[in-house]
């Protein structure tokens, strides 16, 4: 019996890759500053295998990566320049993103952003973005957010070029994007604006998880935690070993189990229905049938 339509892996933005209608719970990941499409692989590589390994998710199907580029509304690959734009350009570019996923997939498939450092502020807005233009196309579909080491609130460290080389590798600071970062932290009315962000979706039924390293020297938890109500800063701080050369501690929650049993217990374990066909493995099998009736392989 042929699959419905909407049972079937749709191709992604990101070319060879699928969107799997199977699994109820999507993670949408997005990399940090001057990262590039592919990079939330590797990024969350250690974390996604924790997930599998305890929560039942599939790194293959149930891992979507985000974006910080689009053009007419639809997700684009992109570059390390574009993690470097606006907030809002950055914000937009996610929120177009999300909704790629959530007309992509079954009604009933919940999405849980996942965004380090420069990718949990743009995750935060982007998803509030989308939330708030079509509150009924998104009622009870997004799940999660949450940050890790993100600079929600700004940065309070004054000229961003004096540090952004410990991020970037790369001296020429971090464009547009620390311009808007250093004047949010000094904006009263943006902190008061943020804080609705975050009320805003959990009032909408999503949860919101923001951790931060109290070792990080590069962004502080006074940057980076926005408590729910019950929580304090306390609450959402993990200790980390430094385990990235040069990083001063920026990039060790990625690694740290602690953190992934903190973000497991927010999204709860994988609830997967019989797996869709996977077109790669049709394409093998057929290839392999091609060969053993030309007599190549056995």
């Amino acid at each position: 019996m042929q699959e419905p339509e909407l049972l079937k892996p749709r191709p992604s933005w990101r070319a060879g890759h699928y969107v799997w209608p199977d699994g109820r719970t999507k993670l949408v990941l997005l990399a940090g500053l001057n990262s590039r499409t592919g990079d939330g692989d590797q990024s969350f590589a250690a974390m996604l295998r924790y997930f599998k390994e305890h929560g039942g998710y599939d790194p293959r199907r149930d891992a979507l990566e985000g974006t910080y580029a689009c053009g007419e509304s639809r997700p684009l690959a992109y570059v390390p320049a574009d993690t470097k734009r606006s907030l809002i350009d950055m914000a937009e570019a996610f929120a177009a993103c999300l909704d790629f996923y959530r007309t992509s997939l079954p009604p009933e498939t919940r999405l849980c952003v996942v965004g380090y450092s420069m990718g949990g502020v743009v995750g935060l807005d982007g998803a509030t973005l989308a939330v708030a233009r079509d509150r009924t196309a998104w009622k009870s579909r997004l799940h999660a957010v949450v940050t890790l080491a993100a600079p929600l609130h700004g940065s309070s460290v004054g000229a961003l070029v004096n540090w952004a080389w410990l991020v970037t590798g790369e001296p020429d600071g971090l464009g547009a994007a620390g311009d808007d970062l250093q004047a949010r932290w000094k904006d009263a009315e943006e902190q008061t604006r943020l804080a609705r962000r975050a009320t805003f979706l959990r009032s909408e039924g999503a949860r919101v998880l923001t951790l931060a390293d109290p070792d990080d020297s590069v962004v502080r938890p006074e940057e980076a935690l926005l408590p729910a109500p019950g929580e304090t800063v306390a609450d959402l701080q993990v200790s980390t070993r430094i385990t990235r050369p040069g990083s001063l501690g920026h990039g060790a929650i990625l690694d740290e189990p602690a953190v992934w049993r903190r973000i497991l217990a927010t999204l709860g374990p994988q609830n997967t229905t019989a797996r869709a066909q996977d077109p790669i493995e049709d394409e093998l099998q057929a290839l392999k049938s091609r060969l053993r009736k030309e007599g190549r392989i056995k």
